[in-house]
């Protein structure tokens, strides 16, 4: 038996049979493996096939080991092995001649099928983490782009505030090159402004070692990918071309153009020692470079709108100034009216207490005692220049009021008083054929400038009595009332009324209807300006051989 001694090194079990069912070696894996091994048939009973085979009589009959033995050629086959404590395993048996033994190897697979269903489950759960890894780096990279979007969006809100905020240009050239500072972690940013020969360096930030104004110029590549609308990033030995200093190892230039639709504005220089990756800052940078460019059309054209405005202002302040101007000629041709008027209206009691003072004086001189007769006659002259004197009075406190020198320009009026004042003035315009109607309700005061509701009126006054010839019984009717909002004045007469093909040019400078060298024709022009002026209106209706109605209308609040 020594020749099959070596089959103890084997690590599967071995058993040697000789005349088939005799045992003559057992290998010590063998007894390890099946230490319960009292002889061939009981051993038999522990072993099964997996198969059925259903093409073979008396086959249930028959045990993996009894087949082996049978076999006249070499035998191997898969099958299950039950031990004493009912616990499966799974064998692979071979068997072969030798010399005039058989060999039966029993190969324990269990740990194998254990170990390919380890295998399957590992590759499952690899796969499985796979799977997960992939979700998992494919959330991060959402996370990521998500930060990167945050980040991104913060800086362009930033920029966009400062912009609502302000439309200087510097403030908002400032906000943004630092936000592009701060974001490439740069020692340099600047921005110049496109010229005919290269760009002009019109902004730095942090007050950067950069001339302002300095011209600067560019290779002819980089020029080409700014007409491309590319953002150029490079390592360079010098920032500029015409620049004196050489860049040391490791900086990089980043170039972006600033564009307004195909119109370049101006580049974004900045200068970094980061690490950069222009892929991932691509989008952030051209966002802000669009926002930039139209931050910077906008301040511009705000700009030449603050130009225009001032100069429309001061335009506005001339035409003031001249209608202030037409205001006060048209004032002065009125006073010029009232001069006439008033001489006329003075010169009456004058030539009676010059007449009155001639007939004192003959009888002061006749004698030298006066009679009862004489005495009476005294004191009836000199009621009528006490009468004369308070006419005179009279009329010149009405011309002081209406010229109104020493009062201020808006204070509350009582609007039936001053049409009384008005009509006082103009007494010498009113003919002995023309009746004043006053239906005057009881006003509330308003905030107006007195003189020139005034002008207004005598304007209209004088107008009405020059419109009703002098052999019609002239009647001119004034009509005042109010209610929440306005105050109204309407003055209405039975002149000749306003021709319809002239009705639309009243208003008109210059217009006038009135023979030369009576009227000005800026009455009623400046008539309707002053009414604008209280926020009010002015309207008329009129017709030929009838009449004409004016209705005034000023606000309480304005």
């Amino acid at each position: 038996m020594n020749n099959i001694d070596f089959f103890n090194n084997f690590s599967d079990a071995v058993c040697v049979f000789l005349n088939d069912n005799n045992v003559v070696f057992q290998n010590t894996t063998f007894f390890a493996e099946f230490n319960n091994f009292e002889n061939i048939e009981k051993f038999k009973k522990h072993f099964n096939f997996n198969l059925c085979f259903l093409s073979m009589e008396n086959i249930i009959n028959k045990t993996p080991i009894d087949f082996l033995l049978q076999s006249k050629e070499n035998f191997h086959t898969i099958c299950t092995y039950q031990d004493i404590n009912d616990e499966y395993k799974y064998y692979y048996i071979h068997t072969f001649k030798y010399e005039k033994y058989k060999i039966v190897i029993f190969k324990d697979i269990t740990t194998i099928d254990k170990i390919e269903s380890i295998k399957n489950k590992y590759k499952k759960l690899e796969d499985l983490y796979k799977e997960e890894k992939k979700s998992t780096d494919k959330f991060a990279k959402l996370q990521e782009h998500a930060q990167a979007q945050v980040l991104k969006m913060g800086i362009i809100n930033r920029i966009s505030l400062v912009i609502r905020e302000t439309n200087d240009i510097e403030s908002i050239l400032s906000s943004t090159l630092e936000e592009i500072h701060n974001l490439l972690g740069s020692y340099k940013t600047y921005f110049s402004m496109k010229e005919r020969n290269g760009f002009k360096v019109k902004y730095s930030v942090l007050n950067n070692d950069i001339e302002i104004n300095l011209l600067t110029e560019y290779e002819d590549e980089i020029h080409t990918q700014i007409k491309n609308k590319n953002i150029v990033a490079s390592n360079c030995l010098k920032e500029f071309l015409n620049s004196d200093k050489f860049l040391t190892k490791g900086i990089k230039r980043i170039i972006i153009p600033v564009y307004n639709k195909n119109k370049l504005l101006g580049i974004i220089v900045t200068l970094t020692k980061q690490k950069f990756n222009l892929d991932d800052n691509k989008e952030i940078l051209q966002s802000i470079s669009v926002q930039l460019a139209s931050s910077i059309i906008q301040a511009g054209l705000i700009q030449q709108l603050n130009k225009k405005n001032k100069k429309l202002q001061k335009t506005l302040n001339e035409l003031k100034n001249t209608q202030m101007q037409l205001i006060n000629t048209e004032k002065m041709a009125s006073i010029g009216q009232l001069v006439s008027g008033v001489a006329h209206e003075i010169n009456t009691p004058l030539a009676s207490i010059n007449s009155n003072n001639t007939l004192i004086k003959k009888i002061l001189s006749s004698s030298e005692t006066i009679s009862n007769n004489q005495l009476e006659i005294l004191r009836d002259l000199n009621s009528i220049d006490i009468e004369a004197a308070n006419r005179i009075s009279n009329i010149v406190k009405s011309l002081k009021r209406f010229v109104r020198l020493d009062e201020a320009e808006f204070q509350e009026a009582d609007i039936n008083k001053e049409l009384d004042l008005t009509l006082k003035l103009i007494a010498h315009e009113i003919k002995d054929n023309i009746t004043i109607e006053k239906q005057y309700s009881e006003l509330p005061p308003i905030l107006c400038s007195v003189n020139m509701l005034n002008q207004v009126f005598m304007n209209i006054l004088v107008n009405a009595c020059h419109s009703i010839i002098d052999n019609k019984a002239g009647k001119i009717i004034i009509t005042t009332s109010f209610d929440e909002k306005f105050l109204y004045v309407k003055i209405k007469d039975n002149g000749i009324g306003i021709p319809t093909e002239q009705q639309n040019k009243i208003f008109n400078v210059g217009f006038t209807t009135k023979k030369i060298g009576i009227g000005t024709g800026l009455g009623l022009s400046i008539s309707k300006k002053i009414i604008e002026l209280h926020k009010g209106n002015i309207t008329f209706t009129s017709k030929e051989n009838t009449g004409t109605e004016f209705t005034i209308s000023i606000p309480f609040n304005h």
